[in-house]
């Protein structure tokens, strides 16, 4: 319930008031009860008091209303101006706002007094919340007056950013601006915090930042006077960001030296849009700049671009000593689903020199992937796609880019475009009547692309000659089937596919019979003709399936406690043909002489046959199978499933499923105008699950038989198993509910037992066998990983495998990592394989205070480094 102080009026008058007057306030009523300070009983019909003359003035004492309210009751003392308020009370002033367990507040003087209670316990409770605009502080006791506004702040606190800002006792000036006596900042949420940035002197500058003078790092209250800061600020919550300086961590490294690492400037530009530029820097000469931009429109896209320059220098002066420039170039832009409905953008840009990742990206990466070093290929991807509503249409365009980083050689595809018809039925009527006809299933498709392709190294890559040999390309394709069934299990699929590709040069050979090379008479000579040329094709195709399926179940007595075991059997049919229309669609040509006769060798064969279209165009050429071909798939598959009787009386449900063989296959394929040895290997697949572990097994037999020299014959013998595989995972986790909780916030303690520590650990073994000729030969690896959380605060993940070839354990990693409530320890360790490594760190978590850190590393022949 709320109430309005109006003080002020026109005229001066008498009026009678009681001594004091008290409010309580209730759930529903509101009782006003008077009291006396003197001895004097007073009835309820002979109510005496004394009066007071009270002289208003036409000016009011307050500029505004003040709204106030409190849970248990309001007293006003009209002598000496003053009210009382208890139990979560709340005042309003224009743009202040303060809540407190009891307040008292003086209309004289204009002051207000607030303060916590306690409760049975003795705990605090109610401590002074005060809200001044977009600033809030909590305190223990505080008074601040209404006209001067000024104010005395005991124990403020108050969250700038990620971080909290403590004070013993603080002064607030008319201003808004807020001096601080005995203040901390930390990130640590701790009543007590754990460390912190011990401040001299400190101002609050209200929506805008706090600045402070020399401070110094204080841990577990022992203040760490080295670890030392001349002057500073810390940007308030109530923005979005603000810009300023990023200090740099030093360092040491073996190759490069001393080092500043990781410092610049961060922009902040407005709420769409910002930058940082970063450099580094090293004793030896190597430097790199590196500037970064974030951008985002709700509802629209977002994305960042970061540009990396650097030079690496390496060697002595006056010896071999060599500088090498690097760049690097990533660009990431997503658009947002809601942004439009039709038409997409997105970019995923990662293109460097060739030499960057080694320079400079070796350095910095992360332990746990060691095998990011050694990435040799990059890929860029820019897409734009369009669709049209209620159509089967689909547009789109985009470049690619491939890098190969270890011999710096570029291709580069674009620009390229694609216009698509999904799949049609022509013949269908929009609102289907009767039974529909087997044309009705006719599809019939679209598909269109042109592609342009630049290739070459990294330093020339749009040389004139690269651009001569730019290679492009125009291709359509429209596949058209259909599929009807007979019999309920046999498919029948004619198909027809006609390919046509625009080619903007052809190739020409003629031999020259005069002409040595190499001292060797006669040499073809290539020529390209330039010009529009158009290859086309008709592939026709059928194929028939048939894949029933039969049921084989054994049913078990009453008092069995297998009710049954169902096998299911599936075998698999399939039969392929395509015709020979390679004389209709040919683009082949005999190699030709000086006068167009064909060139024949000495048994009178022709020399060559050549196609006039290879290596002309981003496509190859749309020839048809020059032969004949047709096929026949022969394949089983099935599983195993039994039903027993559960043993639970009180439940529904009486009977379970349990699957024996998940599934079992083997498929062949028989080649129809194959010349000898028509069957292909069999193969074979089986998978189970025993006990929650799951085996699989592939392996491949051979019908045919091998001659004296190892090679396969056409005769027929006991399928030979020429491949084997298996493989099986167990995971054995303990996932224990962990309930235990500090008994007072932020305290760092160890709560654990022997036998409640939640583990997970899992084992991936493979066996592989091969046997092509005569000798076999075996491979074995076993894979293991785990999680330990050995305590509420420490925790242990590792990764490995072994070696059963070298009988010994291969690539380690070791990650060890303990909490520290505001702070984190983490050891990671890689003290096996050619990458052996560790990093120890201990940070803050907050990434506020992301640079107050200690590192300890090592990298692959580097010497110890160390980062403060």
């Amino acid at each position: 319930m709320f109430a309005w102080i109006n003080v002020g009026t026109v005229v001066a008058q008498k009026v009678p008031v009681p001594d004091s007057l008290a409010i309580a306030i209730g759930r529903d009523t509101l009782a006003v009860k008077v009291d006396t300070l003197s001895s004097t009983h007073l009835q309820s019909d002979s109510l005496r008091v004394d009066s007071m003359s009270v002289a208003l003035t036409k000016e009011p004492m307050f500029k505004s209303r003040i709204k106030y309210k409190a849970a248990d009751s309001v007293k006003f003392i009209i002598q000496n101006r003053r009210a009382y308020m208890y139990k979560e009370t709340q005042i309003n002033y224009e743009d202040m706002e303060l809540k407190a367990y009891i307040t008292e507040f003086d209309m004289v003087s204009k002051n207000v007094y607030a303060e916590g209670g306690r409760d049975s316990l003795n705990n605090i409770i109610g401590a002074p919340k005060i809200k001044m605009g977009r600033d809030e502080f909590d305190a223990s006791k505080l008074s601040y007056n209404f006209e001067s506004k000024k104010g005395v702040i005991h124990e403020i606190k108050t969250k700038q950013g990620e971080g909290f800002l403590q004070a013993e006792k603080s002064k607030r000036y008319a201003d808004g601006h807020i001096d601080l006596g005995g203040a901390i900042y930390t990130t640590c949420d701790a009543d007590h915090p754990h460390f912190g940035l011990r401040l001299s002197k400190a101002k609050i500058v209200p929506g805008d930042k706090v600045v402070f003078g020399p401070a110094y790092m204080e841990l577990l209250d022992i203040p760490l006077y080295p670890l030392f800061l001349p002057f500073g600020f810390f940007p308030q919550t109530n923005k979005q960001a603000v810009s300023g300086l990023i200090p740099p961590s030093p360092g040491m490294e073996m190759s490069r030296g001393l080092s500043l690492t990781n410092g610049g400037y961060y922009f902040a530009f407005n709420d769409h849009f910002d930058a940082t530029i970063l450099g580094e820097i090293y004793s030896t000469g190597t430097w790199k700049v590196q500037p970064t931009t974030r951008y985002m429109k709700r509802y629209k896209y977002s994305g960042n671009v970061n540009l990396e320059y650097g030079v690496y220098v390496s060697g002595e002066k006056g010896l071999d000593l060599s500088k090498q420039k690097s760049y690097s170039i990533v660009w990431s832009h997503q658009q947002d689903a809601k942004a439009h409905p039709y038409h997409t953008f997105t970019a995923n840009v990662n293109y460097s020199s060739s030499k960057f990742d080694q320079q400079f990206n070796f350095y910095n990466q992360n332990t746990n992937s060691p095998n990011n070093t050694f990435t040799n290929t990059k890929t860029s991807n820019i897409t734009f796609q369009q669709k049209w509503p209620n159509t089967p249409f689909r547009f789109s365009t985009n470049m690619r880019a491939n890098q190969s980083t270890s011999d710096g050689m570029v291709n580069i595809d674009f620009p390229n475009f694609n216009f698509s018809m999904e799949k049609i039925y022509p013949f269908r009527k929009k609102e289907p009547v009767g039974k529909p006809k087997w044309y009705e299933d006719i599809g019939l498709q679209y598909d269109a692309t042109m592609q342009n392709t630049l290739r070459g190294h990294e330093d020339n890559l749009f040389s004139d000659k690269n651009l001569k040999n730019m290679k492009n390309g125009f291709q359509h394709k429209i596949p058209f089937s259909i599929n009807f069934k007979v019999l309920k299990f046999i498919n029948i699929t004619p198909s027809m596919n006609y390919t046509g590709v625009l080619y903007t040069s052809q190739i020409r050979k003629t031999f020259d019979a005069d002409s040595i090379v190499n001292g060797k008479k006669g040499v073809t000579i290539v020529d390209t003709i330039r010009g529009l040329s158009y290859a086309h094709a008709l592939a026709p195709t059928i194929s028939v399936s048939m894949n029933p399926k039969f049921y084989l179940t054994n049913m078990y007595g009453p008092n069995s406690k297998l009710m049954a075991i169902r096998t299911v059997i599936s075998p698999t049919v399939g039969v392929s043909y395509v015709p020979d229309l390679s004389r209709f669609f040919n683009y082949h040509r005999e190699l030709l002489d000086k006068n167009g006769n064909v060139v024949v060798d000495k048994n009178g064969k022709v020399q060559e046959v050549y196609d006039i279209y290879k290596n002309m165009g981003t496509y190859s050429t749309p020839t048809p199978s020059s032969k004949q071909t047709g096929s026949v798939s022969l394949g089983i598959n099935g599983n195993v499933e039994a039903k027993v009787r559960t043993d639970d009386s009180t439940s529904n449900v009486q009977s379970r499923k349990i699957k024996i063989l998940n599934n079992i296959s083997a498929t062949t394929r028989y080649d129809i105008f194959r010349d000898t040895m028509r069957f292909d290997p069999v193969s074979l697949s089986a998978n189970t699950t025993i006990a929650g572990i799951n085996l699989t097994m592939s392996g491949t037999l051979d019908p045919y038989k091998l001659s004296s020299a190892g090679t396969r014959i056409n005769q027929f013998a006991s399928p030979r198993l020429t491949r084997m595989t298996f493989s099986t995972g167990i995971s054995l986790p303990m996932n224990n509910n962990d309930n235990k909780k500090d008994d007072k916030k932020g305290d760092i303690k160890e709560d654990y037992t022997y036998f409640d520590v939640p583990w997970n650990i899992s084992f991936d073994y493979n066996l592989s066998y091969s046997k092509e000729q005569f000798v076999g030969k075996f491979i074995q690896t076993l894979s293991f990983r785990g999680d330990v959380k050995l305590t509420t605060k420490w925790s242990l993940n590792f990764n490995s495998s072994y070696d059963f070839e070298a009988k010994k354990i291969a690539q380690m990693q070791i990650n060890i990592t303990r909490d520290l409530h505001c702070w984190q320890m983490s050891m990671n360790v890689t003290p096996f394989g050619p990458l052996k490594t560790y990093l120890f760190k201990i940070n803050v978590k907050s990434a506020t205070l992301q640079d107050l850190k200690y590192e300890k590393r090592k990298n692959p022949g580097d010497f110890d480094r160390t980062v403060w």
